[in-house]
């Protein structure tokens, strides 16, 4: 079976819609589907990755195109996409995002006969980002539900956006709740090599794995560390990530040195290798996410998987995707959801670093488990690809 997914952007770029495409792909390849991937040029932050053309990375086919110079958002219309599809002739089209090619796959349906999978990751969860993006917004939401008809599945990754696709008009019985975000399978049995108490001298390790951004909220957790040191005697949080904005990036090196906690925070502004991140999750006392606006972090399951526990805030899906009230009570002392408040992150971390001796920290596992890669792709090939039609 030919699958292709239609994604704005693809490896290197950094994002969780990359991520979850190329987990999935790879997945889906293991399985024996022949996998072609649709994407851009461009990373999400518009910058030149690759030229125009067809590679195999991996079994996957990637087509990469060319945008329009009409670009609104992260939103644009890939030049060459309706030719990439007739030579591939997919069985399925997966589309990601609320983005123009969700709408001409729509409009080229029934021409070339495949079946019409819609991903929409959940957008007003980040507050569209965007002015032009949040101008058209509900444009694009009303064609949509016009439209929808063509469209077979749409796949949510939560009850919340379950919720959202249908009180915007969405059909109950063409929404699919599949819990992503995913996680390798391998994930679970990562070992570090390199413990990030040792690169920065601490006792004390607080991770924060995410890229430069306002919504992200690293502001945050540098205004929950004044009331930390006064608390502990020797932590360093370590602040990691691309830059998404370098006006955000400045303002936080200047509130450090405000605050005077050159000493406690280490901010690394690159991307990490993989290893690089891993490495830092999985050795840390602790990780936090203390995002203003998210829907599905994919680093809290990460460090769950990794057996780190997290602090993470009370924005989007992040209740639901941890669930802790469904876990028994150890299990749920090593999770603290709290409110986007820098005295209430100092407290859910100076709380969890009081249960680390003794804590039983695999446990932790139990709650990334059902997010495996293997696990979603069972339930998107069970309920979504092969399942009859509605």
């Amino acid at each position: 079976m030919k699958v292709a997914i239609i994604t704005p952007f693809y490896r290197p770029s950094i994002g969780g819609v990359e991520y979850i495409v190329y987990h999935t792909a790879m997945e889906l390849v293991k399985r024996g589907y022949a996998v072609h991937v649709i994407t851009l040029c461009y990373d999400n932050r518009w910058k030149v990755i690759s030229n125009p053309g067809t590679v195999t990375e991996q079994g996957i086919v990637v087509h990469r195109l060319n945008p329009s110079f009409i670009r609104l958002g992260y939103a644009t219309i890939m030049r060459g996409l309706k030719e990439i599809l007739q030579k591939i002739d997919p069985d399925i089209v997966h589309c990601h995002n609320l983005h123009p090619h969700l709408f001409q796959a729509i409009k080229w349906k029934e021409s070339m006969k495949y079946r019409l999978v819609a991903q929409l990751h959940y957008p007003v969860a980040t507050g569209l980002d965007h002015f032009s993006a949040r101008l058209l917004y509900r444009f694009a939401i009303k064609i949509l539900v016009a439209k929808q008809g063509i469209v077979d599945f749409f796949v949510a990754h939560t009850n919340l956006e379950r919720n959202w696709l249908i009180e915007e008009g969405i059909s109950n019985k063409r929404v699919k709740v599949i819990r992503y975000p995913c996680i390798p399978d391998s994930l679970f049995n990562y070992a570090p090599t390199d413990d990030i108490h040792n690169r920065l001298s601490a006792d004390i390790v607080i991770t924060y794995i995410s890229r430069i951004h306002p919504r992200k909220g690293q502001h945050l957790l540098i205004q929950a560390s004044k009331y930390l040191q006064k608390e502990l005697k020797d932590f360093k949080i370590y602040m990691a990530g691309p830059i998404s904005d370098k006006g955000y990036l400045k303002s936080l090196r200047n509130m450090i040195e405000k605050l005077n906690l050159k000493k406690h925070l280490m901010l690394d502004p690159r991307a990490l290798s993989n290893k690089e991140k891993l490495d830092a999750i999985a050795s840390a006392d602790i990780c936090a996410f203390t995002s203003t606006n998210d829907y599905t972090p994919v680093v809290v399951l990460e460090a769950l998987a990794l057996n780190t526990p997290v602090v993470a805030t009370t924005v989007g899906a992040i209740p639901e995707l941890l669930a802790t009230d469904s876990y028994d009570r150890d299990l749920a002392e090593l999770v603290c959801i709290v409110p986007p408040v820098p005295r209430e992150i100092a407290n859910a971390i100076q709380l969890l670093i009081s249960r680390l001796n003794g804590a039983s920290l695999n446990k932790l596992q139990r709650i990334a488990f059902s997010h495996k890669i293997s696990t979603l792709v069972d339930s998107l090939e069970k309920e979504v690809y092969l399942s009859p039609d509605r």
